[in-house]
């Protein structure tokens, strides 16, 4: 799915910017061009960075537990 129409950047293009240690939206437009244009994605793609971010957090703690 697109995130940011105005440069074409789908959710798994934000989302592997996050797996590689992306950690905003500013950094997103430096990487992508996601919010640098009508900024309406902006907030998608904070949703999405939150999430991985989230997930990654997570297994971090089950792999500390184990």
């Amino acid at each position: 799915m697109y995130i940011c129409i105005c440069n074409a950047v789908t959710e798994r293009q934000v989302r592997q910017c996050a797996a590689e240690g992306v950690q905003c939206v500013e950094q997103l437009a430096g990487c992508l061009g996601v919010g640098a244009g009508c900024g309406r994605c902006r907030e998608s793609a904070e949703k999405i960075l939150s999430e991985v971010h989230r997930k990654e957090a997570q297994e971090a703690k089950v792999l500390v537990a184990a």
